[in-house]
């Protein structure tokens, strides 16, 4: 059995993985790739995410530093894996490992409907790349590069010559032969997503640079009942219909050496898998209900 899966996530509420690094006029702004600007959700928020979400909801919580590696500060001392024989083990490395969270489909307003979603060559090309880990590259085609102002729809729809995204126009090459681009993954027909438009690297750069979520926060003196000052600040997010996805590695789980059956790749495979089945909540503000996210699993089989 193949022990790597691709983990999709599906942005019901909008995301925010926070950076700690602000340069501009957000206070607040996403997690972002160094080298390309596109964001991202870093392993260690989506590992952590995993770790929360599988230690409410899964029949093997006594597993989980076997798993996802020791936590005393969150799962204590009393948690801390033991021999057979009642000893203290050495820390050791968790069963899993996680990928960033890679954005795939990036929601934008349009003219053609209340919204399309965008992907470019380079992404697709990456995409292809970690679908190899799952013996899935076959399912997605090559794509072909694109010109600044050029579009490929990757889904059906009715010939149009231009398509509005934002301020941005883009001119469409119409070509069936990617109308129907992740027809063979099958989880986009479990979301729904129809309107799929390829546009060029420097576009898609141009969109997910410019284009997510800003939104203003305020806090309210408790004693006037008007806004605090000084308390006025700005956040950015990753919106709602976004999709990004997680390559996961399952291995053996070590027990001081020694393996038990339960702790093999396969079992914390299903482990992981049968608990983080539906929904899962990424990144901060929690309380606001940011993260929210579908979750679907893809591997070779």
């Amino acid at each position: 059995m193949n022990n790597l899966s691709m983990c999709f996530f599906y942005a019901i509420t909008p995301i925010h993985a926070g950076s700690e690094v602000s340069l501009g006029a957000v206070d607040l702004p996403i997690q972002r790739e160094a080298h390309t600007g596109w964001p991202h959700v870093q392993a260690s928020a989506v590992k952590g995410a995993m770790r929360a979400h599988f230690r409410k909801s899964s029949d093997h919580v006594d597993l989980i530093n076997y798993i996802f590696g020791l936590d005393l500060e969150n799962d204590g001392e009393k948690k801390k894996p033991k021999s057979k024989e009642g000893e203290t083990e050495p820390l050791l490395p968790g069963a899993i490992s996680v990928s960033d969270a890679k954005l795939l489909l990036f929601p934008v307003r349009s003219n053609i409907a209340p919204f399309v979603r965008v992907s470019c060559p380079a992404q697709l090309k990456r995409f292809k790349t970690d679908l190899d880990f799952v013996n899935r590259s076959d399912s997605v085609k090559d794509v072909p590069s694109l010109n600044e102002e050029e579009g490929i729809f990757l889904s059906n729809h009715s010939e149009v010559d231009k398509v509005i995204l934002e301020d941005a126009v883009v001119n469409i090459k119409n070509d069936d032969e990617y109308a129907n681009y992740f027809s063979d993954l099958g989880f986009m027909k479990e979301l729904d997503i129809r309107e799929i438009l390829l546009v060029s690297d420097v576009m898609y750069k141009y969109l997910v640079e410019n284009f997510t979520e800003i939104q203003t926060q305020i806090k309210i003196d408790e004693k006037t009942g008007v806004v605090q000052g000084g308390a006025l600040r700005y956040e950015e997010l990753l919106p709602s219909d976004s999709l990004l996805y997680s390559v996961i590695y399952f291995g053996d789980a070590v027990n001081g050496g020694s393996l038990d059956e339960e702790l093999k790749a396969a079992n914390v495979k299903e482990y992981v898998k049968s608990s983080i089945n539906r929904y899962l909540q990424v990144g901060g503000d929690a309380t606001l209900g940011r993260g929210i996210c579908k979750v679907i699993w893809i591997g070779e089989d």
